[in-house]
């Protein structure tokens, strides 16, 4: 385990004698005791990882002490700029299975990150990590609470830890309608996104253009998203979408690819044959980036799902919704409310995609009249101003918090 940033010592939690509570070592809570440990796996480049990183920084703002745990990866540094203590564990490794000592290592580590902060409530997101700090949370009876980015195959013991938590945030409406569970302590809460990061900037088109390389007016078609399973089946797709649409209409048609996965080498390996046969470089592999806002802001159409998707439409771009379940397509008034319920097609579709499915659409964004463009644009972002704001979601996270350890502690009075 190691310290990222110095920890700021915890406040004085006062504790109960155990004549006076069923539960040994319960603290005391008061309104401006939170202490919030965040356990992600990894500080990875990725929409859970994006999320965790905002809702940390609106949360520090809100003078609540966070403390974020997680193996080291390329977002470690965003989260120790915040100014939170940041803890770096291996919750995931490549070298071998965690076997039952590592397993308690892992406990007793987070254990002590726990006393040491005086955290008061536990916030998980991810597995493993999650089972770890589920299991050290409970042995010291600090209350839990896990988010639901997507629904995985859990298996049963990690399902009774999620189920178990004092509550369980889903990000999107499809989730809660696919929890096998329905007495559970459901609490929907979006993603959030910070509208003034997320923005139309129009006075970096150039700059970023000429360092890739793409002539001005070249219609530009962004794809974003971990390059691994299911993903990287879309990514292939859209390729295959762009080098016929490229054929077809637009000679000088460019797309950007961020993001990184176990099957970017094999994505490499099929930009390298588009490129040789077409004897152009028009697909850029941009990798893991933090500075999305600025490569959204010179694409014409983005094409992809999930937070990715939300931020795009902060940026008043034209969205493709695809996602692991299926297609959503353009969206557009008419379809947000699916588009919002299924997230944007990760969580659930009721079509499947295909190459043509996504080559209609992005033809139809880009055949899109200037004026349409922009008004659907300022119409797309509103949507987000309204309902996806990043203050708004903290607000309702925060009384998700404050509920959990009002619920917990008994209230009385110090002497």
């Amino acid at each position: 385990m190691q310290y990222v940033v110095n920890a700021n010592p915890p406040k004085q939690v006062v504790w109960l004698n155990k004549e006076e509570s069923n539960y040994s070592m319960q603290p005391r809570y008061s309104d401006s005791d939170l202490r919030i440990l965040m356990v992600i796996d990894q500080f990875n480049i990725g929409g859970t990882e994006t999320h965790v990183l905002t809702c940390v920084r609106e949360l520090l703002r809100n003078g609540i002490h966070v403390v974020v745990a997680g193996k080291r990866g390329e977002m470690c540094d965003a989260f120790a700029a915040l100014g939170c203590p940041v803890y770096e564990i291996n919750f995931v490794t490549n070298e071998h299975i965690i076997n039952e000592a590592d397993e308690q290592k892992i406990i007793s580590q987070l254990k002590q990150i726990m006393n040491t902060e005086g955290i008061t409530a536990v916030h998980i997101h991810q597995i493993p990590s999650g089972t770890f700090a589920a299991k050290a949370a409970d042995q010291l009876c600090i209350p839990r609470l896990w988010t639901l980015h997507m629904l995985l195959p859990f298996t049963m013991d990690e399902f009774e830890l999620i189920k178990s938590s004092a509550a369980v945030v889903c990000v999107s409406p499809s989730i809660v309608k696919q929890l096998p569970v329905k007495d559970m302590p459901v609490q929907l809460i979006p993603n959030g996104i910070d509208t003034v990061q997320f923005n139309y900037r129009s006075l970096i088109h150039s700059d970023l253009r000429d360092e890739l390389g793409i002539p001005k007016g070249a219609p530009v078609i962004m794809y974003a998203g971990r390059l691994s399973w299911e993903k990287a089946d879309i990514c292939r797709d859209i390729i295959e979408a762009c080098r016929q649409l490229r054929a077809e209409s637009y000679p000088d048609l460019n797309l950007l690819v961020t993001g990184e996965g176990r099957h970017s080498e094999g994505i490499k390996s099929l930009v390298d044959v588009i490129h040789k046969e077409t004897k152009g470089n028009f697909i850029h592999l941009l990798g893991n980036t933090l500075n999305m806002s600025s490569y959204y802001s010179i694409c014409d159409v983005f094409v992809g799902t999930g937070r990715a998707a939300l931020e795009a439409l902060a940026c008043c771009r034209p969205v493709v919704a695809v996602g692991v379940k299926g297609f959503v397509g353009l969206v557009n008034p008419g379809n947000y409310r699916s588009a919002w319920e299924t997230w944007f097609g990760d969580h659930h579709a009721d079509e499947i995609w295909s190459v043509e499915k996504l080559k209609t659409d992005i033809k139809r964004a880009l055949d899109m009249p200037v004026q349409e463009k922009m008004e659907t644009g300022w119409v797309n972002r509103n949507l987000i101003k309204e309902h996806f704001n990043f203050t708004r979601t903290t607000d309702m996270l925060m009384n998700v918090y404050a509920n959990i350890l009002k619920n917990r502690y008994a209230p009385y009075e110090v002497e």
